[in-house]
């Protein structure tokens, strides 16, 4: 039940924060949903990639430098958690919606 208001919660946040730059920028949210989405979805992955990069970093420097024993470099794995799915789901839901709404400029 806790993950599943972590997801809901997630997918609402992000609904909100694309609302209002929506309407700082004074444009319409169905043009910005899924862009804003995937953009915000590759913001969170990137963020995860440049952590695990810098560990890695750390953990080479730190040994030649001190020559301790210390992790080996571990390769990237996405982590896959409730905000992710919450993420996802957002991301789902806007594809439907602008699928739907632009469905006849699709055909033409």
């Amino acid at each position: 039940m806790k993950i599943l208001v972590i997801i809901i919660t997630t997918a609402a946040v992000e609904t909100a924060v694309l609302w209002a730059i929506s309407l700082f920028f004074d444009w319409h949210f169905i043009d910005i949903m899924l862009l804003g989405g995937l953009l915000i979805f590759g913001a969170i992955w990137l963020l995860q990639l440049y952590s695990n990069q810098t560990n890695n970093h750390y953990h080479a420097f730190s040994r030649i430098d001190n020559r301790q024993e210390t992790p080996q470099a571990v390769p990237f794995y996405f982590k896959i958690s409730p905000l992710i799915y919450g993420l996802l789901l957002f991301n789902l839901m806007s594809f439907v919606i602008t699928v739907v709404k632009f469905y006849p400029y699709f055909i033409d």
